[in-house]
This record gives C-alpha cells, structure tokens and sequence, in this order.
C-alpha cells in the first residue's frame, strides 16, 4: 500500500460502475488509477472528480509485463477547486490545461514536482479568477515544455550571442534565437518575430524563478502575440489537435 497527492485530470469509463482516473504525481508524474465503483455515489466520489487535488491511498500489482498497476484503497479530497465548476470558460481552460499534461512526457522531466507545483498554482489562480487567463494559459504552456524537456535557447542569438535587438528571430522547431543581422530566413514557417518587451516575457516564463513566475502583467495587445508563439510552441512539438482548446476558443 502507497499513499500520494495527485491532482485528478483526466478520467475514463470502465464497465458500467468503474472508472480509471489520470493522476499528475510529484514521484510519478502521470498514473492511472482503476477506482471501483467510481461511477457511483460513494465515499471517494468527491476526491475522485476531475481537477481535485486528492490523497490517495493506492494498492499497487505487477501485470504480466512487470508494469505496475494502481487501485483505489481510500482519499481525502485536499483542494476541490470549486469555482472552476461555475464558469464554463475556466472549466473549459482547465480541461485544455489537463489534456496538455495527460500528453505531456511529464516522466522526463528534470523535477517533477516543479510540474505540479506550475499545474496547482495554475489552477488556483484561475480557480479564484485572480490572474487573467490568456496570460495563465501562456504561462503554463510555455513552462510545461520548458519543464519537461523542451526549454529553448533565449539567453541570446544563437550566432554573434547579441543579448537583444529591436527584431529578434525565435524558430520553435530549433529552440534557438537570432538576431536580425544574423537570421538568414526571417520568412520561416517555425520563425516569430520577438520585439524586446516580447522577448522579456519569453525570457520570463522559462527562466525566471518559481517564485516569481506568476507575478507579472501585459498589456491586452502583447498578450495576442504572446498566445500566438505559445500556441504554435505546442501545435508543434505535440503534434496534437486538441479539441478542448477549439472549444475553449469557440466559447
């Protein structure tokens, strides 16, 4: 028997009664957990929902692939997030957020306990509508990948180590920076324009310490180029189309 803390992201049907949740971890990153009866009424109904924060009291088995499987045994609900339940925009950022991580490698990152403590923090902020949610969408985006391995090279152009420039080159698909002097493709399909307030915002997000990550404020027309190389940073490194961010989008 283990015990752990999770937040619930995803979850799926299994059978008429059953269900298994997708738990984010801080020892194990993404897991899934085969709760009995979890499409009922029940005693662990309430820290079994989708964007609960719970303490779960697991059994564990081996398959006959030497893969650990995981059981409910018990859980106590510690965060319910309730607020998101009552606004269908931050209930829908939520489930884009959730599916983010459920196809994230969040196994491969350097710590993943930091991956947890951005989804939580995330999450709280849009749950008390304290932070404005583009802004927290860009945040978590852009961070997750840093996170788990995909962090790029902002610190300076890529060539002559220029540290900014009025126009610098950020190319998704290399994860480098160029200066305009040195950016041989400035038309390139991977390729965004970053003025030096943009740039700041980027260099903000993947390198700045926890601390302070979430304690910054843009202004409504540099959150619109912000959303746009954040977006594409995740189109093109998940190769995903996800759905709940067309409906996020359509609302």
């Amino acid at each position: 028997m283990i015990t752990l803390k999770g937040l619930i992201i995803r979850e799926e049907p299994r059978g008429e009664s059953s269900k298994s949740i997708y738990v984010l971890t801080a020892e194990r990153g993404v897991i899934s957990i085969f709760v009995r009866g979890g499409m009922k009424s029940g005693k662990n109904s309430a820290s079994t929902q989708l964007y609960v924060y719970s303490e779960l009291c697991l059994e564990t088995k081996q398959n006959a692939k030497g893969e650990t499987l995981y059981y409910l045994n018990s859980s106590e609900p510690q965060e319910m997030f309730y607020e998101l339940r009552l606004d269908i925009l931050k209930m829908s950022l939520a489930a884009y957020l959730s599916e983010l991580l459920y196809f994230s490698r969040v196994e491969d990152a350097s710590d993943i306990n930091e991956v947890l403590r951005l989804t939580l923090n995330t999450f709280y902020f849009l749950n008390k509508g304290t932070k404005d949610r583009e802004l927290l969408k860009s945040i978590f985006e852009f961070r997750l990948l840093c996170d788990t391995g995909l962090r790029p090279d902002l610190v300076a152009c890529s060539k002559c180590y220029k540290y900014e420039d009025d126009r610098m080159h950020f190319n998704i698909r290399s994860g480098t920076l160029e200066c305009e002097d040195c950016c041989e493709n400035k038309d390139s399909m991977f390729g965004y324009v970053l003025d030096k307030k943009l740039l700041y915002i980027l260099r903000h997000i993947a390198l700045t310490d926890f601390n302070r990550l979430f304690a910054i404020r843009i202004a409504p027309e540099l959150q619109v180029r912000l959303t746009a190389v954040t977006e594409g940073f995740v189109k093109y490194h998940f190769k995903e189309r996800f759905k709940t961010l067309e409906f996020y989008r359509a609302l």
